[in-house]
């Protein structure tokens, strides 16, 4: 299913998925909030754990006894900054300009200290690099997930998606539901989301939501980065690893050491896998 948005997000959160609304089969809570300069943000004690990731601006963040200020320029440049609270927790942002974040909640009782991420704790990672002939290279960047904090509900993290080129490929798909939600540079550029056997045309601010054990991988058009953040629930005694991924058995020989693909082999050479 793809959610568009053709226009800004307007001052407040907007609401993507709810775990008791739209989109209740992703298992969480997914929107954008916008804070204009001078803005204001609070959320009071919840059952839900919570995480705020912040796409553009400057604020400060706090929680619990956590305290922190945050500033971001540029999504495909620099690394996020990441307020993350357990359910009880009382959240307040401040915005000192215009500030965008990504909001990602899900049900779970557990509690664990307030904290933010911050760039140098993000891991970025290049995928893809040195295989393919090049054509899936892209940056992953990892906030937390189940190896980094094992009292958390969710995952979240980063691609870029560089121009031309693909991510999440070969096609793989896992148990968990995910959410994808797009930003292009420049923005009018373009993407294709495969969610199962439909195909997505994705555009600035849309999102894709990508039901568990489907396979979904993606392209950016030339010349268009393709930025997304990607949100998954952990599920009851099954946690999202870097195991939980299952590759299309009929594509993953591309990542074979040593496997050519045309030009570099003769058409005559290249055989069914």
């Amino acid at each position: 299913m793809i959610v568009r948005r053709a226009t800004d997000f307007p001052a407040g959160y907007t609401a993507i998925t709810a775990v008791d609304g739209l989109g209740a089969e992703m298992r969480m809570d997914f929107g954008v909030l916008v804070l204009e300069t001078g803005g204001r943000f609070e959320a009071g004690e919840t059952e839900k754990e919570q995480a705020y990731l912040l796409l553009d601006g400057e604020l400060d963040f706090r929680c619990d006894r956590v305290a922190v200020t945050a500033r971001r320029a540029s999504m495909l440049d620099e690394k996020p900054w990441t307020l993350h609270c357990s359910a009880g927790s009382r959240v307040e942002i401040r915005a000192a300009r215009r500030s965008e974040l990504v909001v990602q909640r899900v049900l779970n009782p557990r509690r664990f200290p307030a904290d933010v991420y911050g760039p140098d704790e993000v891991r970025s990672q290049r995928f893809g690099e040195g295989t393919m002939s090049e054509t899936s290279t892209r940056t992953v960047r990892t906030i937390f997930d189940a190896a980094t904090h094992e009292l958390s509900g969710m995952v979240l993290g980063e691609v870029v998606n560089h121009p031309g080129k693909w991510s999440s490929y070969p096609p793989h798909s896992h148990a968990h539901p995910e959410v994808y939600h797009y930003r292009m540079f420049p923005p009018d550029g373009f993407g294709f989301g495969q969610v199962g056997d439909e195909v997505y045309r994705m555009t600035h601010r849309d999102s894709l939501l990508i039901p568990g054990g489907v396979v979904h991988p993606q392209t950016a058009a030339p010349g268009y980065a393709m930025f997304y953040v990607w949100a998954i629930p952990h599920l009851p005694d099954n946690r999202f690893g870097p195991d939980s991924r299952e590759f299309d058995p009929l594509h993953a020989w591309v990542m074979e050491e040593g496997r050519k693909f045309w030009p570099e082999n003769h058409a005559g050479e290249i055989h069914e896998a």
